[in-house]
């Protein structure tokens, strides 16, 4: 029987994702009657990542000081979670269902594919959208990106409009008579999907 690994994926993902991701871990360990005494406390896991949270809001304004504390405390973070990647790892002997059931990723999974088509409807306010798309199965968040202009040839080039938690997000300040393109990709317990056909729309 082929035994998987968890993956350690989390540690690379953004600030507010990474909050999102291991906040599911932990919804998923609580109470699971797989992992009873894990080698981290659930309370010292949410400790951490109420830590994190606190430190990313408190970077926004840019400083140097508010900078280093936010990475300390991810430093932190990544190595609890890492920590019960290995208590999941261990319980689970390679099981792929345990490993699942604890909110982890898992190597060698086939990523589900997103063909659900983009909803792109003007919002409440000039310069305004809101993107709308079916729920993924497993997603823990949603990235959301968008282009000026034309679909470019490289895929660095598209900009990143934000990260969400449900199957919709809003935007503002677009520029008016200006064509745009959106996609979004979902990030699940079982890696992260392809982006969807991007769709256009001229706002205004």
């Amino acid at each position: 029987m082929k035994k998987y690994k968890v993956l350690l994926d989390f540690v690379k993902l953004p600030p507010a994702v990474k909050i999102i991701f291991c906040r599911n871990v932990i919804l998923n360990l609580t109470g699971n009657p797989s992992y009873l005494t894990p080698d981290v406390t659930l309370a010292d896991a949410i400790a951490a990542i109420d830590d994190y949270e606190q430190s990313c809001l408190a970077n926004t304004d840019g400083s140097h000081i508010a900078k280093v504390i936010m990475h300390n405390k991810g430093k932190v973070l990544d190595s609890l979670f890492i920590n019960l990647a290995a208590y999941v790892q261990r319980i689970a002997d390679g099981n792929e269902a345990m490993i699942l059931s604890s909110g982890f990723s898992v190597t060698n999974q086939p990523v589900p594919q997103q063909k659900a088509v983009l909803a792109v409807t003007d919002g409440p306010n000039a310069g305004s959208i809101t993107l709308t798309a079916k729920a993924v199965e497993f997603a823990v968040a949603y990235i959301w990106q968008y282009v000026k202009g034309g679909i470019p040839e490289n895929e660095a080039d598209w900009l990143v409009a934000g990260y969400s938690t449900s199957a919709h997000f809003d935007m503002t300040g677009l520029d008016d008579f200006t064509k745009y393109f959106f996609r979004y990709a979902a990030i699940t317990t079982q890696g992260t999907t392809d982006f969807c056909a991007p769709v256009s729309k001229v706002i205004g």
